[in-house]
This record gives structure tokens, sequence and C-alpha cells, in this order.
């Protein structure tokens, strides 16, 4: 190993998954461990489950509350096949990302093909990072790979930034949920609630600290994105929902409307919406992480039900409001992160309450970056720390 520490990193990551926000966190978290001096692997499992295995992931994901996943994954394919124009789209999409996956996260990547193998091949490493993004939630619990509990227990295991994604860890997971907290040497998270479920289900104290995007300046990010494709020249309002709240649209509609700005959207990243067919003036598909990162950095207005979206936005100094995803108090719900965000930032009128006038309001973000700043030394102390051991 010579005198670097060799540090392995689960990242999320899923093939043909085009969530940007998800390998711009992950290239984050790799860039940040190395830049502190480490070398850096990404650990990356292939499944080989048996049908029994595979029946228990479904139960599980059921009685978890998450069901609505299990159907979307179930009635994909479907869609594709019903929308050929969608799928033609989708298809540009994937070839973008794949290209930026291509570059950036995949020549770190080691594979192992089989739990046995996964298991055996975290001792190549000083210590396994787990982060960040939604890597903890009650549907990942049997897999044993976010919860590190393939890692062998002579080797230091680290959480930055991980996120539950509920509010709530359903009862029947509670025990579990505890026994792999405690396994870990130093955990950060993301989240006030993260923190919260930490300390309550196990004996560890945990940090809250930055998602990874957070830890690169915005002088970092502009050098990333310099060659990206996006370059309007005429006012835009950015629209980039996850969710299928219509009235986020109409919201948007009503901005576009009274400031007669161009919406410029990127439509069905998580699922088909039909109504998005009717919905936004331009919406590309041959879009990659860093030219969706360019397109929030350039708009008038970016309005999103997006974490990621809303982390780009407070970065590049942008007038954003951001909307709710998920019913307000729902235990599967994953509004959390939002709200935890807000309050770092005292941001809280960001999110939309049914004005989106508001969206015109100045934002002081001289004090964001104050803070920022401060969460941004702070959080990355804590990883140094973690790998300094």
């Amino acid at each position: 190993m010579g005198n670097k520490k060799k540090i392995g990193c689960v990242i999320a990551y899923t093939e043909g998954h085009n969530n940007y926000g998800t390998s711009l966190q992950g290239y984050a978290m790799l860039k940040k461990i190395q830049q502190l001096g480490y070398e850096v692997e990404v650990i990356h499992y292939a499944k080989q489950l048996s049908t029994i295995q595979k029946i228990k992931f479904v139960a599980n994901a059921i009685r978890a509350g998450e069901w609505k996943s299990i159907v979307a994954r179930l009635t994909a394919k479907r869609t594709l096949k019903n929308y050929p124009q969608y799928a033609a789209g989708i298809a540009k999409r994937t070839k973008a990302v794949n290209a930026y996956k291509a570059k950036k996260l995949l020549p770190l990547f080691h594979t192992y093909v089989g739990y046995d193998a996964l298991h055996k091949g975290s001792l190549n490493y000083d210590a396994v990072v787990v982060g960040s993004d939604q890597v903890w939630t009650p549907m990942s619990l049997p897999n044993k790979f976010f919860n590190l509990l393939f890692v062998d227990d002579s080797v230091h295991k680290i959480a930055y930034a991980s996120s539950f994604g509920v509010s709530e860890i359903p009862s029947f997971q509670r025990k579990e949920t505890g026994l792999y907290l405690d396994r870990f040497y130093r955990i950060g998270v993301r989240e006030e609630r993260g923190k919260e479920i930490v300390e309550e289900l196990s004996h560890q104290k945990a940090t809250v600290v930055a998602d990874p995007t957070l830890l690169l300046t915005r002088e970092e990010w502009e050098a990333e994105i310099s060659d990206a494709r996006p370059n309007e020249s005429e006012p835009y309002i950015f629209c980039y929902f996850l969710g299928t709240n219509q009235e986020a649209r109409k919201a948007a509609n009503k901005l576009r409307k009274q400031t007669g700005y161009k919406i410029i959207t990127i439509r069905h990243m998580d699922e088909y919406v039909p109504e998005d067919e009717q919905f936004g003036d331009e919406a590309p598909y041959n879009v990659d992480p860093n030219d969706f990162v360019k397109y929030i950095s350039k708009a008038a207005y970016v309005c999103t039900d997006s974490f990621h979206c809303t982390v780009f936005s407070i970065l590049f100094h942008r007038q954003f409001m951001t909307f709710y995803r998920f019913a307000e108090g729902s235990k599967t719900g994953r509004n959390s992160r939002i709200n935890s965000l807000f309050d770092l930032f005292e941001l809280q009128e960001r999110l939309y309450k049914g004005d989106i006038n508001k969206i015109t309001n100045p934002i002081d973000y001289n004090s964001v970056d104050e803070k920022l700043s401060e969460l941004r030394k702070e959080s990355i102390y804590f990883l140094n720390e973690c790998l300094a051991f």
C-alpha cells in the first residue's frame, strides 16, 4: 500500500440510473478524499442474489412502506415500450450520463462479484467510507452493502453525510439498524433528524456534516463545468422536478407569465410524468451532470423539488424556490434533508408556501456564504480526522 492509506469508498451508484445529484455527490466525495492525500477506490458490488434473497428484498421493501419504489421498477420497462419518444429521450440522457461516469467515476471502480468476494475485498482497505446520499433507506437494509455489514470487523468503517432518507425507521428494523450503526468508527450524517436516529438507536454519537457537493467551492465547480454545453444567451427559468407535484408546475408557469422568461426543464427524471409533455419551452435530454450544474448556474430563476438542485442554486447564488416533493408528516417522505439544509443557512423563506412571487425576494448571500464556509471547514476537518486514525 505504500505510505498512503488506501480508502475504499461506497457511493450511491446504480447502473442506468441518471439522477444528477447522485453522480455529482459521488464525484465530489472521491475528489475531496484525494485532495486530503489518500488513495481512493470505489467499491462496486455486482450482486449474485438467489431467488429467495430477491423475495426477501421485495418483502422488506413492502414492510418498510417502499412499495411504490417496487411498483415503479416493475412498470418502468412497460412505460418505455408504450412511449417510444420518451424512450428515445431517456436513451440520450443515459448516454450523456454514462459518458460522465466513464470519465469521472469508473476509472476508480473495483468490482467485486458476489458477497463472499465483497467481504474478502474489504480487507484491501485501511478504511471503508460510505457516503453520501440516501444510502440508509429502510429498503436498503437487507443488501448489507451501504450499511457496511460486508466490511470485516478489523477495518475502520466511516459514514460521511449518510442519510436515512426518512424521518422514522420502521419498528421491525430498529434493532438491526442499531446493530450496524454500532460497528462504525465514526458517523457523519447529512441531517439533524439523521443524527437523532443514530443516537436513538445505537450507542454512537453522530455529527451533522455538509453534503459532499458543498465540500468543493463555487470556484472548483466553475472549473468543472467550464466546458459544459449549455450556453444560453437569454434569461430563463430552470425547472427540475423529480416528483409529480402539479402545484409546482403551475407556480413555475405563473412565474413564466409574469417575467416573460422561457422555461427550460428536464423531464421524467424519476418516472414518466404525462403532464410534463406539455410543460416547459425547452426540455433537453442530452444533458450530463456538469450540463445540469451549468443550467442552474446561469438561470435567472430556479424552481425545484430536488435537494442537489437546491444545493447548487445556493452555491451559485441563484434566486430559487424549492417545493416539497413528499407530503408533510409522511414517515416515508424525504423532506427532512431540505428542512435541515434551510435551517443551516436560514433560508426557510425559499420553501414554497403558496406564493411564487417570493422567489424575487433578495437573498443575503453574504450571510449564507459565511455559514457555508464554516460548515465546509468543520466538515473537512471531520472527514480528515476520521481518515487520520
